[in-house]
């Protein structure tokens, strides 16, 4: 199966629309050196193997749904889970299923994906996604439509992989996120004072609230990225499990666990409301340094 590619003289990158429109590989092309994680050669392409890409965007909301509870209207119904390797429905439906391409240049392509609300997720919208190289840095835009009748709460995320080195760490403004002190109690508190978080030591996941839109992520030695809001972006997620190779620092709208935030009343959830053919957008940069 071909993929879609476009490149300028400084990156490269690959793109599977079959695949939830995920990177297959995004390079850096005077080094060869792989910025996103490569998708291995030996995997074949399968909506369950997104989690093996370089990147996917998850819409209308980042995370899992706690307990499959998801809010209709002034009630709640369940969700059934929509990955294999997940105990509960997560980051929506784009990221397993195929996306159209709409528009391509060399150097930029926009693809577009619709859900009808009659599987799972319960409203209608339409989704479209836009990458753009420009000089050494890769902008992704994404937009949400709502064509259903009513309205609907949504978030979008863009979850890039790393491979994990002996010099990975992320610097931020703020490493403020929600501890759970009780069943169904939330407080804000500080993970750590410093700006610098090691990935190599601090195996979590969590979303850290109130990003200033801007953070440098160093990969390894001689990698590392700028990551820049350009548009509705202020939260940073960072997965960094134990014992494996790989982490993610994801820029996201939502925060983690955001439909059960807002079911206990926390106005932080991130959460947007959408009304019918209306709406809702956010971008990112990754800039290569170095």
């Amino acid at each position: 199966m071909r993929f879609k590619t476009i490149e300028n003289k400084k990156l490269f990158l690959e793109i599977s629309s079959e695949m939830g429109a995920s990177i297959i590989s995004f390079k850096e092309k005077s080094k060869n050196l792989d910025i996103f994680r490569p998708f291995p050669a030996n995997k074949k392409i399968s909506k369950f193997n997104s989690y093996f890409t370089g990147y996917f965007a998850t819409v209308p909301y980042f995370g899992a749904v706690h307990e499959n509870t998801f809010p209709l209207k002034n009630n709640y119904i369940s969700l059934m889970k929509n990955h294999i390797l997940e105990p509960v429905t997560i980051h929506g439906e784009g990221w397993i299923n195929k996306w159209d391409v709409s528009k391509q240049t060399k150097n930029s392509i926009e693809l577009v994906f619709k859900h009808n609300g009659k599987k799972n997720y319960p409203y209608a919208y339409k989704a479209k996604q836009t990458f753009k190289l420009k000089n050494k840095s890769l902008i992704i835009s994404i937009s949400l439509e709502n064509i259903d009748k009513d309205f609907f709460y949504c978030g979008i995320g863009f979850h890039p992989w790393f491979n994990l080195s002996e010099f990975s760490k992320i610097y931020s403004n703020s490493f403020t996120y929600l501890k759970k002190i009780q069943k169904e109690k939330l407080i804000k508190s500080k993970m750590l004072k410093s700006k610098a978080l090691d990935l190599n030591k601090y195996k979590i996941d969590e979303t850290f609230l109130d990003w200033n839109g801007k953070s440098k992520l160093i990969i390894d030695k001689n990698l590392s990225l700028i990551i820049k809001n350009k548009n509705n972006v202020n939260n940073l997620h960072v997965f960094s499990p134990p014992k494996k190779n790989f982490f993610c620092i994801e820029p996201v709208t939502n925060i983690r666990d955001a439909f059960y935030t807002k079911k206990l009343g926390k106005h932080y959830h991130g959460l947007k409301k959408l009304n019918p053919n209306k709406k809702f957008k956010a971008e990112i940069e990754f800039e290569v340094i170095g």
